[in-house]
């Protein structure tokens, strides 16, 4: 478990209704404090992106791929639009 997600869930235990941070707040507090202690990122075990998250970071690569076909092809149209327009 990332220490981020063992500190959240550690707040929920507290009667609160609902948190004002998140996990990747509690994330970013982590990398802020070891980056000030040690002038150094993290670890990988405790803070940033796991190896083991490789399905995610596929999922997102595909993602970004995909959108960035969809923007050369909404280009490639409004090019040939504007060719047309000319003639």
């Amino acid at each position: 478990m990332k220490l981020n997600k063992y500190i959240h869930s550690k707040m929920l235990e507290v009667e609160y209704e609902a948190l004002p941070w998140t996990e990747d707040d509690i994330e970013e507090w982590i990398f802020s404090w070891y980056e000030e202690i040690y002038e150094r990122k993290p670890p990988m075990w405790l803070a940033g992106n796991r190896w083991y998250d490789r399905r995610a970071r596929k999922i997102k690569e595909a993602k970004e791929a995909e959108a960035e076909e969809v923007r050369v092809a909404l280009y490639k149209a409004e090019a040939r639009s504007y060719e047309k327009d000319e003639v």
